[in-house]
């Protein structure tokens, strides 16, 4: 099929040697962990991945032990292998991970990386179960034995091997955790991109090194690739469903270690594809952006912290008092729900939160406009854009908002300072702020919004 051959040729680079490339994923690790006690000769050819991964998750029993980096993972003691070519031996420069969550993206990415060459092993996330409390729907749909069977039947269909793998601690530390301390902290979190940065490319990523793969397979929406100035993150040609800004966080080595499949198709295209690949799951629905918590957060996070919020203050940006407020957890800037019922002449909207006070401060709608934002952790993926002190480009706030023509600069060590052609409605601080470039097409910079 033509479509799926243009995708195989935008793989073909990452079949290369690491010698011939002229920036590599990265550099392979053959020996991949052997047991503990155990040295394996760089000389000894390198075996199947099946294989590596076997002597990577060493179990005592029932209790699973990881190697030294591994502390926050496990790895589910009984592993479910379901490879069409038992005893295959992937050549070195192909070796690749495919995560592989149960949905059609993941499935049809699998599928055109296999198709392109690239050879290796999909692996399940385990992020949550009922251990780590009560499953939301949405949980159990992308978390639950449902979406594990999926990914299994998905793999066995394309003829490599599967496991499901426990991230529950490192995602509950990265994720979990940082969800509720910014709502705590009357921030506006994005756990999307926490778990893209920290967890899918992150401990997933170090985990598919640790394997000797020179590759981590997703189903995203975006492109990458990378030429003699490094790895390039663009926006997919489906603008309806691209996740660069979801992505944005990334750093240069972890973009060098990607490959996207889905970056030139369309949403219609992978499910064309999954139906003539044989994918029982073509049909399936899109899994929802936040799958832990079903939408009363306030709950979620006050059953994780029971002290967590604490009544004070209610006040307009003039200073005065017009209530009280039960929690900074239930208030993000631009909120109009959960104020003050005896407020008169509204509409009223939230302008901010001042944790040291305890203090929720709310002003009309024009007064939460900002010219400017200041952005912290910032991730520079395009240096040279820099080059002459300023970039100009067009900046998204929040995700799927309107990209806004700004102008960034870099202050210091982590920061950057935007600042916007026309105001901006709302800048949330806790949100990320993706730079860019003047076309709108390649992501530049981002940074998390500390205020305006």
């Amino acid at each position: 099929m033509r479509r799926r051959l243009a995708t195989s040729r935008m793989l073909k680079p990452c079949l290369s040697r690491p010698e011939e490339s002229a920036s590599p994923m990265f550099v392979m690790t053959t020996s991949a962990m052997p047991a503990a006690g155990e040295a394996e000769p760089a000389t000894r050819p390198k075996r199947p991945i099946a294989w590596r991964l076997r002597r990577i998750i060493r179990t005592d029993g029932m209790k699973p032990v990881l190697p030294k980096g591994f502390e926050t993972a496990a790895v589910s003691p009984l592993p479910v292998e379901t490879s069409a070519r038992p005893g295959s031996s992937p050549r070195a420069e192909t070796d690749c991970l495919v995560a592989m969550s149960g949905g059609v993206d993941s499935a049809v990415a699998c599928a055109l990386a296999t198709q392109a060459g690239l050879d290796g092993v999909g692996i399940t996330m385990r992020l949550w179960s009922a251990g780590s409390g009560s499953l939301s729907e949405k949980a159990r749909q992308c978390c639950g034995p449902s979406a594990f069977e999926d990914a299994r039947r998905a793999a066995a269909t394309i003829g490599i091997p599967h496991y499901t793998v426990n991230f529950e601690a490192a995602f509950h530390e990265a994720v979990v955790e940082y969800f509720c301390a910014e709502y705590l902290a009357g921030r506006t979190p994005n756990p999307c991109v926490a778990c893209n940065n920290l967890v899918k490319f992150g401990v997933l990523l170090e985990f598919a090194r640790a394997l000797g793969c020179r590759t981590l397979v997703t189903g995203h929406y975006a492109r990458v690739f990378t030429d003699e100035s490094g790895p390039h993150l663009l926006r997919a040609v489906d603008r309806g469903k691209d996740q660069s800004y979801m992505l944005a966080g990334l750093t240069q080595a972890q973009l060098a270690g990607m490959v996207l499949p889905l970056g030139d198709l369309r949403k219609e295209d992978t499910r064309a594809l999954a139906r003539e690949c044989g994918l029982d799951i073509a049909e399936k629905p899109d899994s929802m952006d936040l799958c832990f918590v079903d939408g009363d957060y306030r709950s979620f996070i006050l059953e994780r912290h029971p002290d967590g919020a604490s009544a004070g203050p209610v006040i307009t940006t003039q200073g005065h008092e017009v209530g009280q407020h039960d929690g900074l957890l239930g208030y993000t800037v631009g909120q109009r729900r959960g104020l003050p019922e005896t407020l008169a002449d509204g509409p009223w909207y939230v302008v901010r939160t001042d944790r040291a006070r305890n203090t929720v401060v709310i002003g009309r709608r024009d007064e939460l406009a900002r010219n400017t934002a200041h952005c912290s952790n910032v991730n520079v993926i395009r240096p040279e854009q820099f080059l002459k002190g300023a970039s100009s480009g067009l900046a998204m706030c929040r995700y799927r908002s309107k990209p806004q023509p700004a102008v960034a600069r870099l202050k210091g060590t982590g920061s950057m300072d935007v600042e916007f052609a026309q105001p901006v409605p709302v800048v949330s601080p806790g949100q990320l702020l993706v730079l860019y470039g003047p076309d709108g097409e390649e992501v530049v910079a981002s940074g998390i919004i500390e205020g305006g």
